[in-house]
C-alpha cells in the first residue's frame, strides 16, 4: 500500500554519510575516524546492517577531546551504523582500505565534515537535501493543521497536496542529477531507495545504477538485492506480455483477461482493505467513463478473502467494469504470476495484450489514455 502524501518521513532524521577510501588511505590506520564535540558518551558502536541484532562488531573510545576511531576492516563493502545520539546515526558504506574522517558537532548533524571520497561527499549532500525537504514538508504540515475546520477544505488539501508534490518532484529532480552525475558511486543505493520504484519513468535510473555498480560490486549482498529487485521492476516493461488471468467474477463464472482482446485494458490489483486503492478508484472511474466508449476497459483483479467485502467495495465505489477474485489474500494465483507484492498494482495493456504503461495513477493515467485512444 502506498504511504498518505502527508506522511512527512519523520524517519529520516537518521543520518546517512556514505564513504570510500582515498590515495592516502593507506597512510590512515583507522577505517574510521574523527572529532565530534557534543557527544554524551565515552563510547561509539559499529553495528553491520545485515547482522543488527548481532551486537556491536567494533567499539572505538571516545577521549576527552572527542577523538574516536575504529579498525574494523570489512571482507567486503556493505553499510555499517555508528550511533551518535538518541536522534542522530551515521550509516556508512565501509570497506577493506577505506579510511574515513568525521568531524563536527553531533548536536549540529548540518554541521558535520566528511571527507576523504566522493562516496562520502555525495552522502553528505544527499542526507543534507533530505533533511532539507523533510524540514519543509514538516512546516507544511503544521500550516496545514490551522486549517482543521475550514469551511473551503477540499481547495485547501488540494493547495497543500500541491505543495507537498512539488517538494517531492524537486527531491526527485535532485536525486536524478546526483546518479547522472556519477552512477559508479556506492552511495548510489542508498539515493535509489529514496526514488519510487512505482514511476515508469524513473525505471532508466534503476537500470543505469545496476548497470554501473554490476562489475565492481557483483558479489556485495546490497548489490545482489537491488539487482533483484531491478529485475522484478523490469519484468513488465513497455512492449512486453502479460501472463494470462482466468478467475471467477462476482457471480463465480470466469472471465479470462484475454477474453477483452482488442480495448485498451487496465489490469488493476486492488482490494476493499487496501486504502490507497479505494482512494484512487474515483480516478479510475473518471478515466473509465471517459473513454470506455473509445475501447477502454478495466479489469480488476481483488485480493480480497471476504466476498462480502469484495463485492460491497465494488457497489460503494461505483466500479462497474469488469472484476475477478479466487479470494485467497496475497495467495492470489494472478498476485504470484504477476509478482504483485504491494497494492494498488496496475498495468496498462494495449489491443494485443502488450504493456503500455505501469502503475499510472492520478492524472497521468488520463494523460496515456489521451495519448492512445485519442
Amino acid at each position: 500500500m502506498n504511504r498518505n502524501f502527508f506522511s512527512l518521513l519523520i524517519g529520516l532524521s537518521i543520518f546517512l554519510i556514505a564513504c570510500a577510501g582515498g590515495a592516502n588511505s593507506q597512510e590512515k590506520k583507522s577505517i574510521l575516524s574523527g572529532n565530534l564535540t557534543g557527544l554524551n558518551t565515552g563510547e561509539l558502536y559499529m553495528i553491520d546492517l545485515r547482522k543488527s541484532k548481532a551486537g556491536p562488531i567494533d567499539t572505538a573510545k571516545v577521549d576527552e577531546n572527542g577523538n574516536f576511531s575504529f579498525d574494523f576492516v570489512p571482507e567486503q563493502k556493505a553499510f555499517y551504523r555508528i550511533t551518535l545520539s538518541y536522534e542522530l546515526s551515521l550509516i556508512l558504506p565501509l570497506g577493506a582500505g577505506e579510511a574515513v574522517v568525521v568531524k563536527g558537532d553531533a548536536a549540529d548533524p548540518d554541521g558535520l565534515e566528511v571527507t576523504g571520497t566522493k562516496d562520502a561527499e555525495r552522502m553528505l549532500a544527499f542526507n543534507k537535501m533530505l533533511r532539507n525537504v523533510t524540514q519543509q514538508q514538516q512546516n507544511l504540515n503544521q500550516e496545514f493543521g490551522k486549517y482543521a475546520n475550514h469551511p473551503n477544505m477540499d481547495s485547501i488539501v488540494n493547495v497543500f497536496r500541491q505543495k507537498f508534490q512539488t517538494l517531492e518532484e524537486e527531491k526527485l529532480s535532485t536525486m536524478k542529477g546526483m546518479i547522472d552525475e556519477d552512477p559508479t558511486l556506492f552511495s548510489n543505493l542508498a539515493v535509489i531507495e529514496q526514488m519510487p520504484a512505482e514511476l515508469e519513468e524513473n525505471m532508466v535510473y534503476f537500470q543505469k545504477v545496476d548497470e554501473a555498480l554490476a562489475e565492481k560490486y557483483a558479489d556485495s549482498p546490497y548489490y545482489k538485492n537491488f539487482h533483484n529487485r531491478v529485475v522484478k521492476l523490469s519484468r513488465f516493461a513497455v512492449g512486453s506480455d502479460v501472463p494470462e488471468i482466468d478467475l471467477p467474477s462476482p457471480d463465480g463464472q470466469n472471465i479470462p483477461l484475454s477474453s477483452l482482446r482488442g480495448q485498451v485494458v487496465l489490469i488493476d490489483f486492488w482490494a476493499s482493505w487496501c486504502k490507497p486503492c479505494r482512494r484512487e478508484n474515483p480516478n479510475v472511474v473518471s478515466a473509465y467513463n471517459k473513454y470506455k466508449d473509445k475501447g477502454f476497459t478495466v479489469y480488476g483483479v481483488s485480493l480480497d478473502r471476504a466476498k462480502n467485502a469484495w463485492v460491497s467495495a465494488i457497489q460503494q465505489d461505483n466500479l462497474t467494469w469488469t472484476h475477478v477474485s479466487d479470494l485467497k489474500f496475497w495467495d492470489s494465483k494472478a498476485a504470484k504470476d504477476y509478482g504483485v507484492s504491494g497494492i494498488p498494482f496496475a498495468l496498462l495493456i494495449d489491443k494485443e495484450g502488450k504493456v503500455i504503461g505501469k502503475n499510472l495513477r492520478g492524472a497521468a493515467l488520463h494523460q496515456k489514455l489521451e495519448e492512445v485512444l485519442n
